[in-house]
């Protein structure tokens, strides 16, 4: 194989009239693998495409779930589950811009789906919104742990917790991220370099400004709630651990809310790991697009890298929340038992249906 030239491609001649911190830019996104562009197996494209399809279908139907059912049932309207339903609107945003956005970069089926200014919206907003979806995301698992730790851990104080206060809490987990993730807006940009269409952010960055903004990211909405909730957890199931002596009525009390809580914050504990692991892959792979050379991503000419790292698994743990919550949550799966018999019992007349009254087990009646 002839080694190629340390000067712009031929399909990217049009490129030399840009500035150089551009060229730079665009050099660390795709201009090392044009060698081998887009020359994989119809085999790899399909399983990508599927997956890619697969979870951002299954992510926007189990989140839909859980906010219909959630606005739906007065019983589920508490304070935690407050904070997990904002958690599965934020995913329901991300899991609306997946699909759209692999299609502009020709993700699936190796096509280019969406063209033209419906490309270039569908980059801007696919990013701004998935940007956006993360840190709502992490922020509402941080209020869950901060909601959970003052009800056990500091029950006196729980009253200064009002509905307005945390509609403020809730406000800002929104406010936050749509005013930080803006640059998402005004530098996305579609980036067409021979027969491929690229979606990239930052473009007339310098790598200096790139890598300012992706540490600051990096340390908000990553580092200091994933050490926060390391901790508020440990004294959450340090003050569990600890019992008070008490009569055989309150003691009985005392031991039904020990272990609803720990339920709760063992299915908590759950999603949290669910969400970190699904979100690390992509972090390590921006955080050695850094520190490698370039040259060894060339070798991935069908993109698997970007398509896995990028839109697959971060969109997984969109998908692995809701399944989470019905299994484990009485109250919300037996919720979802009552609007799917009712809608069926509302269409078919033959069927004789009657409504069960949620039943009364320690699993999760906090949620």
């Amino acid at each position: 194989m002839v080694k190629a030239k340390k000067t712009f491609p031929a399909k990217l001649e049009h490129l030399k009239g840009l500035p150089k911190v551009q060229q730079e830019n665009m050099n660390d996104s795709t201009i090392d693998s044009f060698e081998e562009l887009r020359s994989c197996s119809p085999a790899v494209s399909i399983a990508l495409t599927s997956g890619i399809s697969f979870v951002s279908i299954a992510a926007f139907v189990g989140n839909s779930l859980v906010t219909i059912i959630f606005l739906m049932n007065a019983n589920l309207r508490t304070s935690t589950n407050y904070f997990i339903v904002n958690m599965a609107i934020s995913d329901l945003l991300s899991s609306l811009t997946n699909w759209p956005l692999s299609a502009t970069e020709g993700f699936l089926l190796k096509k280019q789906m969406i063209e033209g200014s419906m490309a270039t919206f569908v980059c801007k907003f696919g990013h701004y919104s998935r940007a956006i979806s993360q840190a709502v995301s992490v922020q509402s698992l941080l209020l869950i742990v901060v909601d959970r730790y003052i009800a056990i851990a500091l029950p006196l104080k729980s009253v200064l917790v009002t509905r307005r206060f945390r509609a403020a809490l809730l406000s800002f987990t929104w406010i936050f991220p749509l005013l930080i993730g803006f640059p998402y807006v005004w530098t996305s940009k579609i980036i067409e370099e021979g027969h491929q269409t690229d979606c990239r952010t930052f473009v007339s960055w310098t790598k200096v400004e790139k890598s300012i903004f992706y540490a600051v990211g990096f340390l908000i909405f990553y580092c200091v709630p994933l050490f926060s909730i390391i901790v508020l957890y440990s004294r959450i199931m340090k003050s569990l651990r600890q019992t008070a002596p008490g009569d055989e009525q309150q003691e009985n009390i005392r031991t039904r809310k020990l272990q609803q809580n720990r339920i709760v914050m063992k299915v908590f504990i759950w999603i949290v790991s669910a969400f970190f692991i699904c979100w690390t892959p992509l972090c390590v792979y921006i955080v050695l697009r850094k520190i490698i050379p370039t040259s060894y991503f060339a070798k991935d000419p069908c993109m698997i890298f970007i398509g896995l790292f990028f839109y697959v698994f971060p969109t997984l743990s969109t998908v692995v929340n809701p399944i989470i919550l019905f299994m484990s949550s009485s109250r919300f799966s037996q919720a979802l038992k009552e609007t799917f018999s009712g809608f069926t019992c509302k269409h078919n007349k033959r069927w004789k249906c009657e409504r069960v009254s949620p039943q009364h087990d320690v699993g999760m009646q906090i949620m």
